[in-house]
């Protein structure tokens, strides 16, 4: 996909101690990746690294990713929202919610003018997103053997699990978590629908970059790196061209907690739905739904696989 050639762009990117400035890059077409020529030295004394993410879509992942072992959580009070204390006064906040993760840097970056600002989300084909979030639905603690999880006993027959998951998959309410993120982010950039940015991301193998977000914004100055997890391999070469020193960090999925699970879990995740029960879905008047599902073919071809169950 073409876009407008695009002069004097500034893309300010941190990610654990080090800093990666983008600077007059001219482009016709989306870069195919990032090239380690753009990668220069850390011009900031603070830095900010912000996740908000949609939950079940690599929070985890991306948030250790930008963790060290020598950051601390910090004591926040505010419900939804992690902050974490890093060496080089750089600063990561984690949050699955557009407005807590937005007035968390607004008021870290008014008391730090000066510091530099990367805002990280990512998207997922709705197919093992939808999976994934029901099987969190189940409770955290089936998972977790500590915690008595893993353990067959507690679980419903496949038949009963499958049903479970038929009935969840229509109820509007599952849905709500995609509304307090992304929409918002994209809103904030600039950076139109889902549509758009997925056709930016075919072009450049699983990824966007969008920003500075302009003046007047509550995230004025920050970029924002939109990642798809369905290229999820590529992340550790886009985290190593932003900073080498960075090793990716990939969330542990369901099938690793609990591998006596594996066919119960695959009873979900290998579910195809009818085109009555996405029809259904894609019906029920969110415009986000639609987006999200136009985008990925939901509608009219089989959705991209990704194999991140979480």
């Amino acid at each position: 996909m073409s876009i407008r050639k695009i002069k004097n762009i500034y893309y300010v990117v941190a990610i654990g101690v080090v800093f990666v400035v983008i600077n007059q890059l001219a482009l016709t077409d989306p870069p195919r990746s990032l090239s380690s020529d753009t990668r220069l030295n850390d011009t900031a004394s603070k830095s900010v690294f912000a996740v908000i993410n949609t939950p079940k879509m690599g929070t985890g992942g991306l948030v250790a990713t930008a963790l060290s072992d020598s950051c601390t959580r910090s004591n926040i009070d505010v419900d939804g929202l992690a902050a974490y204390d890093c060496p080089d006064d750089k600063t990561v906040f984690r949050t699955h919610k557009f407005d807590i993760g937005s007035n968390a840097i607004k008021e870290y970056r008014t008391n730090n003018p000066e510091s530099q600002c990367l805002i990280v989300t990512a998207i997922r084909n709705p197919t093992s997103w939808l999976a994934s979030k029901f099987l969190e639905s189940l409770g955290a603690a089936k998972f977790k053997p500590e915690l008595g999880g893993c353990n067959l006993d507690e679980w419903p027959s496949k038949e009963t699990l499958l049903r479970d998951f038929q009935e969840y998959a229509q109820l509007k309410d599952s849905y709500g978590a995609l509304t307090h993120a992304l929409p918002g982010l994209l809103e904030e950039f600039g950076g139109g629908g889902i549509r758009e940015q997925y056709e930016i991301m075919d072009a450049n193998d699983g990824y966007s970059l969008l920003g500075p977000a302009p003046p007047g914004s509550i995230v004025e100055g920050c970029n924002l790196l939109f990642l798809r997890m369905e290229q999820s391999d590529r992340w550790p070469a886009i985290f190593e061209q932003i900073d080498p020193t960075v090793e990716f960090k990939k969330g542990v999925a369901r099938d690793e907690q609990c591998p006596n699970l594996i066919e119960y879990i695959k009873v979900i995740t290998d579910y195809e739905m009818t085109e009555a029960e996405k029809k259904s879905i894609y019906q029920k008047g969110e415009r986000f739904i639609e987006d999200w599902f136009d985008a990925y073919g939901y509608m009219n071809k089989d959705p991209l696989k990704d194999h991140i169950i979480e």
